[in-house]
């Protein structure tokens, strides 16, 4: 086992990781998880606490989605891992699934939809490594939201291949019935309007 040490001024725990390459059940037989550590075909990778503007949008994204949800799907906030393999588990930003995760706070089922909220330090990894193993496994739906440049990009899954049906710009307004009919304007997720 490897164990990550915390930074001197920090209060955040630290992680033990176990040796690759690691399976999900060597994560849960580690004890308590950490939702910024995920497996990738058995490696280990720990992503950064969000930033702010992140957690900002994927908060306004969660409400959104969930009031406009429909009878059977569930949108689950961050943290909730996808089980997509004995030997790989992510966890997205935001998850609209047929089912509530379980008490463990992950889910072994497909999901309807994945979102992703990239920042400067996980953008590459959100737009390869982790699309790829969306497509690999089946979801049918993957956004990927980026507040540095305001803009959504839409994947739905067909033949096998994600194919891109959205691109919005910071003005741009995204309208969608997959997994229900919903309208996201980019720049709100970001800056919301004024209250009337």
């Amino acid at each position: 086992m490897v164990q990550a040490a915390p930074h001197s001024r920090s209060r955040r725990p630290s992680v033990t990781i176990p040796t690759p390459p690691v399976r999900v059940e060597d994560l849960d037989a580690a004890g308590p998880g950490d939702a910024r550590l995920e497996l990738l075909d058995g490696l280990c990778v720990l992503r950064p606490w969000p930033t702010p503007l992140r957690a900002r949008v994927t908060s306004r994204l969660t409400h959104l989605l969930t009031e406009a949800a429909t009878s059977g799907a569930h949108v689950l906030p961050a943290g909730v891992g996808v089980e997509l393999s004995p030997r790989c588990l992510l966890v997205p930003d935001l998850v609209v699934a047929a089912s509530p995760a379980g008490e463990d706070r992950r889910l072994r089922e497909t999901p309807f939809l994945v979102v992703e909220v990239a920042d400067a330090s996980t953008r590459r990894y959100d737009r390869t490594l982790k699309l790829d193993l969306y497509r690999e496994h089946g979801v049918v739906s993957c956004w990927l939201i980026d507040p540095d440049t305001t803009t959504l990009e839409a994947y739905e899954l067909v033949a096998g291949s994600y194919v891109a049906t959205s691109a919005t710009g910071p003005d741009g307004v995204f309208t969608t019935t997959r997994p229900f009919p919903v309208t996201v304007r980019t720049a709100e997720l970001i800056d919301p309007p004024d209250a009337e």
